[in-house]
């Protein structure tokens, strides 16, 4: 396992079925995962569990990338490639050698936010 994670959330764009998003966000995995240090990634849809009523829950889905190695490296390498905001995403996708997916009609109301979770203890498990 990776020590370090990339966790990205995003919620579904309006005008953009759940389907037409996953579809998209599965042909974009390999864009990300082309970054030296990116790993792994595992998406999840989210249910809540439990709620603090001061938050809005906001965001449907998260992306769970694992990186090995600096993440500050990783995140460098994601802004040198485009990758890492919505505005330098639709950049990437003007240039005529980009080879992902296309920028869905939906691009401008996407919203995602990401944290770098970078571990400050042991990693603890059952003993059972």
């Amino acid at each position: 396992m990776a020590s370090n994670f990339y966790i990205v959330f995003s919620a579904l764009p309006a005008g953009a079925s759940a389907e037409d998003f996953n579809s998209w966000y599965d042909a974009h995995l390999p864009e990300i995962l082309s970054i030296p240090g990116f790993v792994a990634v595992q998406r999840y849809e989210l249910e809540p569990a439990v709620t603090d009523e001061r938050l809005a829950e906001s965001y449907r889905y998260i992306a769970l990338f694992e990186i090995e190695g600096d993440p500050d490296v990783a995140m460098d390498e994601m802004a040198k490639r485009n990758l890492s905001t919505t505005d330098s995403y639709v950049t990437l996708k003007e240039d005529a050698a980009d080879t992902g997916p296309a920028l869905p009609k939906w691009w401008a109301n996407a919203r995602f936010a990401s944290w770098i979770a970078v571990p400050i203890g042991s990693r603890a498990v059952s003993r059972s």
